[in-house]
């Protein structure tokens, strides 16, 4: 072995340990997904109490939140709009009945710091004295690690078209627009 290449070794070794300890210590994969499943759990829960911080504090404070809800006109962009929307919430004539997260999959990034999942939620609610009622919703979103905590960036709620009333499609259909062209 030459003499440049001995003095090269370390060097190779030392940069080596600087950049491993850089990255720090690698996310526990299993914590990291409890994390995101106690935002998602806080995200539905909130509504319990009506505690509308701990709702705020699992969201993404800034403008590239992004929600599709279950009708077209409550789709929001950037968490401003998703306060104005959350206005409606506060009426005390509609009260938490109850939820529950039925095959909740989270999944992590490789890096740690993006999650994903998804899952069925049953969300129960009453209005005024009638009857709590309850319906079952597609939900998959999109989380980021930011300032060492989990925040949703991305939400999406659905309802499976074969699960909605057999009069909803005859409601709701109408003929291709000028834009979509025939096929």
């Amino acid at each position: 072995m030459s003499r440049s290449s001995r003095r090269l070794i370390p060097l190779v070794a030392l940069g080596a340990v600087l950049s491993a300890a850089a990255c720090g210590p690698s996310p526990e994969p299993e914590a990291e997904k409890a994390a995101v499943a106690k935002v998602i759990e806080d995200n539905i829960a909130w509504f319990k109490s009506k505690d509308f911080g701990l709702l705020f504090s699992t969201y993404a404070d800034g403008p590239e939140l992004f929600m599709y809800q279950l009708d077209t006109s409550s789709t929001i962009r950037g968490f401003q709009e998703f306060k104005k929307y959350s206005e409606g919430w506060k009426n005390p004539e509609v009260r938490y009945g109850g939820h529950k997260l039925h095959e909740l999959n989270v999944h992590l990034s490789r890096a740690g710091d993006v999650s994903w999942f998804e899952a069925l939620l049953e969300d129960c609610a009453q209005f005024k004295d009638r009857p709590i009622r309850c319906f079952t919703t597609r939900l998959t979103g999109v989380l980021e690690k930011r300032g060492g905590r989990w925040v949703i960036v991305q939400q999406h709620f659905s309802l499976p078209a074969d699960k909605i009333a057999e009069d909803w499609a005859t409601r709701t259909a109408h003929p291709p627009t000028a834009a979509v062209p025939a096929r």
